[in-house]
């Protein structure tokens, strides 16, 4: 068996969050589990994917649900399905889509260009609204006229009070809205409530906070809009057929969101706010740090997750924050953090039990010796 080793590749320890280039989050046993025994047996894969959406769809309580390679492949997906419909000529005719409702109106606050390549790949256009720092609710009910074919809109990036704003502005005016949502599990309760807001459909990753398969990912929606998005999809012959689910990560999707239906929010809240507390204690007293646990509704804090942040003065320790992120990476075991414009943040939502006081240690050791 080939290992990360084998390879000269260096395994480390998580603390940026569940970042697609840091590995997303790790999968449990009973996960591996499913992939494994999914590699057992051929099926028809068609069958499953439809069986597997349905139980899933009955699990968390909505009307449909399609499972793609990932959430970026699902908004892509979900944008064809905008464009076709269960029209079987238009998706065989993806991208060509002249005098077809075709334009997506879609914020530029997001940075994650690939959403809208993906979009353009399938032939629509972009009405770009807004700029890099802000966008306004007006400013994307504005871009709407008789070509639009439906809203992008990045939960995360822009606030849940204006997707309320944009889906009853939207509904009003007969477009679908597309909601990448691709980190904003947890809470749980957004399974339900985004499209309780009135969204069409809604993006979420399978490789983040379900714990799931990096290359899986949940399209949560309208029963009509989520036919169109499978007929788009692998293994038709459409423009999605590139963006293959096996059988592998169509069992271990199902099993992972099993797995994290059955948890709860304030166990993992509790669990995360004690992890980042003893990393925030590692620092206490050291002069120049500062350490805090940052939580819901706090300034500058996630949306979800408790994290620590460790802030430093100008100059501290004569040592910067980016001088000891790079000891951090460079020690064994290795440890991965992300900076922020005062010093850096742990986040614990990808700490594995115990790695929060191997954390603790490296920074006490390394700011003594700093």
């Amino acid at each position: 068996m080939a290992t990360y080793e084998d390879l000269g590749v260096k395994p480390f320890i998580n603390g940026v969050g569940t970042v697609t280039t840091e590995g997303g989050s790790l999968m449990a046993p009973e996960v591996l589990d499913a992939m494994r025994s999914a590699a057992s047996a051929f099926v028809d894969v068609p069958d499953l994917n439809e069986k597997a959406a349905a139980y899933l769809a009955r699990r968390i309580g909505v009307e449909a649900v399609h499972i793609s390679c990932g959430a970026a492949s699902g908004v892509q997906l979900s944008a064809a399905a905008c464009l076709t419909g269960a029209d079987k000529d238009r998706v065989r005719a993806l991208p060509r889509t002249e005098g077809w409702k075709n334009e997506f109106v879609i914020s530029l606050v997001d940075s994650h260009s690939y959403i809208h390549q993906g979009i353009e790949v399938c032939g629509g256009t972009l009405v770009r609204v807004g700029t890099k720092e802000a966008v306004t609710t007006q400013d994307m009910l504005n871009g709407i006229n008789d070509r639009t074919a439906a809203i992008v809109f990045f939960l995360g990036t822009q606030t849940w009070e204006q997707l309320s704003e944009v889906c009853k502005g939207a509904v009003e005016r007969g477009t679908p809205v597309i909601v990448d949502a691709a980190a904003q599990l947890p809470p749980r309760s957004n399974l339900t409530e985004i499209l309780g807001l009135g969204a069409s459909l809604v993006v979420f990753s399978g490789g983040k906070g379900v714990c799931g398969p990096q290359s899986a990912g949940l399209v949560l929606g309208k029963k009509t809009l989520v036919e169109a998005v499978r007929m788009n999809a692998s293994p038709s012959s459409a423009i999605g057929r590139g963006m293959k689910v096996g059988k592998e990560e169509i069992l271990a999707i199902v099993t992972a969101l099993d797995r994290f239906l059955d948890g709860s929010d304030e166990a993992d809240r509790a669990r995360w706010d004690a992890q980042s507390r003893t990393i925030v204690e590692a620092v206490a007293g050291a002069p120049g740090v500062k350490g805090v646990v940052m939580a819901e509704g706090q300034q500058a804090a996630p949306a979800f997750a408790p994290r620590a942040y460790v802030e430093f003065e100008d100059d501290a320790l004569g040592e910067t924050a980016r001088d000891l992120m790079r000891r951090l990476r460079e020690g064994t075991p290795s440890i991965h953090v992300r900076r922020t414009k005062l010093g850096f943040l742990v986040d614990p939502m990808t700490l594995q039990v115990g790695e929060e006081r191997v954390i603790a240690e490296r920074l006490r050791e390394e700011l003594q010796a700093g």
